[in-house]
């Protein structure tokens, strides 16, 4: 069995998605010598995209959308250039469409953080003055609210504590709740929520502008960041996955192979989903409590239908929600790509889809034509070829009450530290959190060596 030794200011990262590479390309840049071991052929973890021959196209295996305040990730597109890759909106706007087609309208103004949200709340068209007003309520107690929601408040708990009504909560927040928590106001955490929109809404205005990506995930980031690592020496492994983590008495030793070889190292990122990192540990470390609260973690599915359809359904906007739907979000990619000949491209999101991710894919395109015709009956489209994409574990679950079980980067194995959307950042499971977890894994990397 070959061993690979260690070398001073090296570092190994387990797990080539955003936040093995945001470590990795962080450590590269300080000049540490880096090891990143990759399961797959590729990388990108659940942000990539791949070829699909029928369609003849690259696509992502979820639509993402950003925002202005995910400043780690920026930072981390900034080091590979790909920053400007990602369209972002330069006042923050959103469509959301009614059954039978009926729009509700948020415009925000160029004013400062959070007034501008507030303007744009008072003037949202499609809503009652009683609903903008227990809008406006809520945004002034944010600022000094005393009794802020702790993580075993739900989001319907709290929004009813704030008395938000069903016509600002159809139109406002439960299109957000369902988009940065993939999961139901009635189980989801507050406190997860208002992380979110302390970053969001209380900061500057241009960190509640939405961002899409312009190109496929792989080709925005993955590439560039192998790239990266490679012009600057590190070593890049793919189709290594790792079958266990080495543990000696000074903590980790190395991380071991599907081939047996051991990749030596006193400094280890895991930058993993929870159950590949619990599989790999020996059973003395599993048995450590931090490791038995990852294990109670539980998963959160979204189902993605990418679909050609002969003409789009919305026309003024690159992305709309839809009310009372349990298909959430339909965005354009042709425009958003700016590939508009011939067929539109649709990606149209299920969040939180435990109820559908088990279903057959022509049933959840039958589902789609149904929902298409019931808010667009003015522009009937007919749909061509389809691509069901299913993440069955796409995020964690953000139950209310479940954010202790998530670790700290610093695991009590010494020299092992963790990254991942899934550990302790103060965010929920974000493409923000993954990067966030990257860098903070990489500060406390470069403390060791």
């Amino acid at each position: 069995m070959k061993t690979v030794e260690p070398t001073e200011r090296r570092v190994v990262v387990v797990g080539g998605g955003l936040a093995g590479l945001s470590a990795a390309v962080r450590l590269a840049s300080a000049g540490v010598q880096v090891e990143l071991l990759e399961a797959t052929g590729g990388g990108g973890g659940r942000a990539r995209s791949f070829r699909h021959g029928r369609m003849g196209v690259e696509l992502d295996n979820g639509q993402h959308l950003l925002m202005g305040c995910y400043r780690e990730t920026m930072a981390f597109f900034r080091t590979l250039g790909c920053d400007a890759e990602v369209w972002f909106q330069r006042n923050l706007a959103l469509d959301m469409v009614r059954p039978g087609g009926k729009r509700v309208r948020l415009r925000c103004p160029a004013l400062p953080a959070p007034f501008h949200l507030a303007a744009g709340l008072l003037g949202m068209r499609g809503l009652g003055v009683v609903h903008k007003a227990a809008a406006v309520r809520a945004g002034l107690l944010l600022r000094g609210e005393v009794d802020r929601p702790d993580d075993n408040e739900t989001c319907d708990a709290w929004l009813t504590r704030l008395g938000q009504t069903q016509g600002i909560r159809a139109g406002f927040w439960d299109p957000l709740i369902w988009a940065v928590l993939n999961d139901d106001p009635l189980v989801a955490s507050a406190a997860m929520l208002l992380a979110v929109v302390d970053r969001a809404f209380l900061g500057t205005r241009d960190a509640s502008c939405l961002g899409v990506p312009r190109v496929p995930l792989t080709q925005l980031y993955v590439d560039q960041a192998m790239q990266y690592l490679a012009d600057r020496g590190a070593t890049v492994r793919l189709a290594s996955p790792m079958r266990g983590l080495e543990i000696d008495a000074d903590g980790v030793s190395g991380v071991r192979l599907r081939s047996g070889e051991v990749v030596s190292a006193r400094t280890v990122i895991s930058a993993v989903p929870p159950q590949p990192l619990l599989d790999a540990l020996p059973s003395a470390a599993r048995n450590h409590p931090v490791f038995d609260d990852t294990a109670r973690l539980t998963y959160a599915p979204i189902v993605n239908i990418w679909a050609y359809v002969n003409r789009s359904p919305f026309t003024d906007a690159n992305f709309v929600g839809l009310i009372g739907s349990p298909v959430h979000w339909l965005f354009n990619r042709s425009a958003i790509e700016g590939t508009d000949e011939g067929a539109p491209l649709l990606n149209c999101t299920i969040s939180g889809a435990r109820g559908m991710v088990d279903d057959r894919p022509d049933s959840l395109v039958e589902l789609l034509s149904g929902e298409l015709a019931r808010y667009f009956p003015d522009r009937p489209v007919e749909i061509g070829d389809t691509k069901v994409v299913k993440e069955k574990r796409a995020t964690i679950s953000h139950a209310a009450g479940t954010y202790q079980r998530r670790p700290e980067t610093v695991s009590p194995v010494k020299g092992l530290l963790l990254a991942g959307d899934w550990v302790r950042t103060g965010l929920p499971a974000t493409i923000e959190s993954a990067c966030q977890s990257g860098h903070d894994a990489a500060a406390a990397a470069l403390e060791r060596v």
